[in-house]
């Protein structure tokens, strides 16, 4: 599986791409003035849960982050919890 990102001016989302080339994950964001990055959903295909992939996006998007100097606002569930429980990645939260 790889990700690939989707950006259109502030809106983007990294997908997560099978084999097929088919989107079987996605994380969603927004960024705001140039300084944070909105995190409002994360989500994996039911079959493919629970295999790590969406810990995969997040990190995705912190190396984004951290690329790009923005600040993360975790709106999704998720991302809130998974930033919670890891504090190497603490670092982009505002």
């Amino acid at each position: 599986m790889k990700i690939v990102l989707n950006q259109n001016g502030n809106e983007g989302v990294f997908e997560l791409m099978n084999e097929e080339n088919k989107a079987v994950g996605e994380l969603t964001f927004i960024v705001k003035n140039q300084e944070q990055m909105i995190i409002n959903h994360t989500g994996v295909n039911p079959e493919l849960r629970g295999q790590g992939f969406a810990e995969k996006l997040v990190l995705k998007a912190v190396d984004y982050a951290r690329e790009h100097q923005l600040k993360v606002l975790p709106f999704c569930s998720y991302v809130s919890v998974y930033i919670g429980r890891h504090p190497e990645v603490q670092d982009v939260v505002k």
